[in-house]
């Protein structure tokens, strides 16, 4: 890994990052990356005990850990801006303060598990959600562009989900179809993000969340299940 990279990467780790990796972009519109080349994406492990604290659904704990994480994710991406601008690159932070879901569409111009994916860090599972091998779906995520020409991972385009239906299974708000991702399917077509956002909103609700939180679709992966079982 060259040196600059090898530098972000490392200090990432040691501020509170669990995964990092670099992406090439040119295959994605320059309209919608801003015109820059690369991207760095980001993830931090959600908190195990939380995370096996929502079988019944969302607690207030994991709306804290939420929260929590989506701080320290904003602060990292600064952080390695930073570091990039320090040494005449540009550098985008796509923080929770700029990045904006579109209400008509649930989705987001360029989302942070579209660049995670190209930086090799996992796929998107048949629940829509960014999965890898480390920690399952149990991670939040959040990306840098930046014209800084890094140490790229090889891009995952397929899923690894193979016949699990888990996620189907006990999603309760009917959403996930049990299609496996790959990039050349839409997302509609594996699942329907109107039908998850109703239930989110509904059971989170019902606890006081203001956010739309379920999370059953994490804690019943298989891969997450890995991660809690060697934690918990």
């Amino acid at each position: 890994m060259d040196s600059l990279s090898k530098m972000i990467k490392e200090a990432l780790l040691n501020k509170g990052a669990s995964l990092v990796g670099f992406a090439d972009l040119n295959d994605i519109p320059a309209a919608i990356t801003e015109g820059f080349r690369y991207g760095i994406s980001i993830a931090v492990a959600l908190n195990p005990v939380i995370i096996s604290g929502i079988e019944n659904g969302p607690t207030k704990e994991y709306y804290t850990e939420y929260l929590k994480l989506n701080n320290l994710l904003n602060e990292l991406g600064e952080f390695a801006s930073d570091i990039l601008k320090f040494y005449g690159y540009s550098a985008v932070p796509k923080t929770t303060k700029v990045v904006q879901q579109n209400e008509d569409s649930l989705s987001t111009i360029l989302p942070h598990k579209s660049v995670a994916t190209r930086a090799g860090l996992g796929w998107i599972g048949k629940c829509a959600l960014l999965i890898t091998e480390e920690f399952g779906s149990s991670i939040r995520l959040t990306t840098i562009l930046t014209d800084a020409e890094l140490e790229v991972g090889v891009p995952i385009n397929e899923s690894k989900c193979g016949n699990c239906n888990e996620c189907k299974r006990y999603c309760p708000g009917d959403a996930i179809k049990g299609v496996n991702w790959s990039i050349y399917l839409s997302r509609d077509i594996y699942y329907d993000a109107f039908n998850c956002s109703k239930m989110a909103r509904k059971v989170s609700n019902e606890i006081g969340i203001k956010e739309r939180l379920c999370g059953k679709c994490i804690v019943v992966c298989p891969w997450t299940k890995r991660y809690l079982n060697s934690k918990v």
